[in-house]
């Protein structure tokens, strides 16, 4: 296996590891009908412990980075690949980010979606009681971002084809200001959803989300700093295995719509696709 897929590899699986771990403290970490958390519960215990392992294996596997200096990579330059196959992770997240903005407005007009609960009944009861969904505006707002992040999105997957449309001096032709848009989008999302789960006051119910939403975040924070030649792979590839693990776990979030679930998919998708093509593309030619 190349050493560039370890650091993916390694992310994925434990994401899948967490996800597992979280859906059995969702099934035995909580007071049935109450919904508080029973202290010292083995899955929920294991999942922290899980994390902050994961934690410390990607700081050491990002170290085996190449250590890169001003001007950093650029976007989509250093991004950009002739093989079509390694464009289908982040098609296939645009795609699922797309989807999710599409049933927000579909709630925000009164059709819902929705998947089984993924934990007990009577957590679920709990929860309801405990947090309220989104308004009709807050939901209108998430789908018109989560479409508009997709589109941008899509525009970046599409310049890394062969490095894009050339500019007239030979660079690839992009437009940083269209990368920033999904943190700005992502931070919105935080904002709304910190607000609708801190009348919780159980932190262990929600804290898998929120922090899946920060990496997200900072994982597209960093991505669009390739855009000024700014970025720095080590940061991009830390942040991104992070946001990969926890989106995975916050799957199984039983107070997580369904929209928001595809939303934490797709963003995860997405970021490992431009992680591999950050990592499989050739080192950037010193100035």
């Amino acid at each position: 296996m190349k050493k560039e897929f370890s650091l993916p590899l390694a992310s994925v699986l434990g994401g899948a590891a967490a996800l597992v771990l979280r859906l059995l403290q969702l099934h035995t970490g909580f007071e049935a009908g109450i919904g508080l958390a029973i202290p010292g519960n083995p899955a929920g215990i294991a999942l922290v412990v899980l994390l902050l392992l994961l934690a410390v294996l990607f700081c050491a596997l990002t170290r085996y980075l190449p250590k890169e200096e001003d001007p950093g990579p650029a976007f989509p330059a250093d991004f950009s690949t002739s093989d079509a196959r390694l464009l289908t992770l982040p098609v296939m997240g645009v795609f699922l980010i797309a989807v999710s903005g599409l049933l927000d407005l579909a709630a925000a007009f009164g059709i819902s979606v929705s998947l089984p609960p993924a934990s007990p009944d009577v957590y679920e009861d709990a929860a309801a009681v405990l947090t309220a969904g989104f308004s009709q505006k807050e939901s209108l707002l998430l789908g018109i971002l989560s479409l508009l992040t997709a589109a941008a999105l899509f525009a970046a997957v599409t310049v890394c084809r062969k490095g894009g449309k050339q500019a007239p001096d030979g660079e690839p032709k992009t437009s940083g200001s269209l990368l920033l848009l999904p943190p700005a989008a992502l931070v919105i999302r935080l904002v709304l959803t910190y607000r609708l789960d801190s009348v919780n006051p159980v932190l262990a119910a929600y804290y898998v989300e929120l922090l899946a939403l920060v990496f997200l975040t900072l994982g597209f924070y960093r991505l669009s700093s390739f855009a000024y030649k700014a970025g720095r792979t080590r940061r991009f590839a830390l942040y991104t295995s992070a946001a990969v693990v926890l989106c995975l776990a916050a799957l199984a979030d039983s107070g997580c719509t369904f929209p928001a679930r595809l939303l934490y998919a797709g963003g995860a998708v997405t970021l490992l696709g431009f992680l591999l093509l950050r990592l499989l593309a050739p080192a950037p030619r010193s100035e």
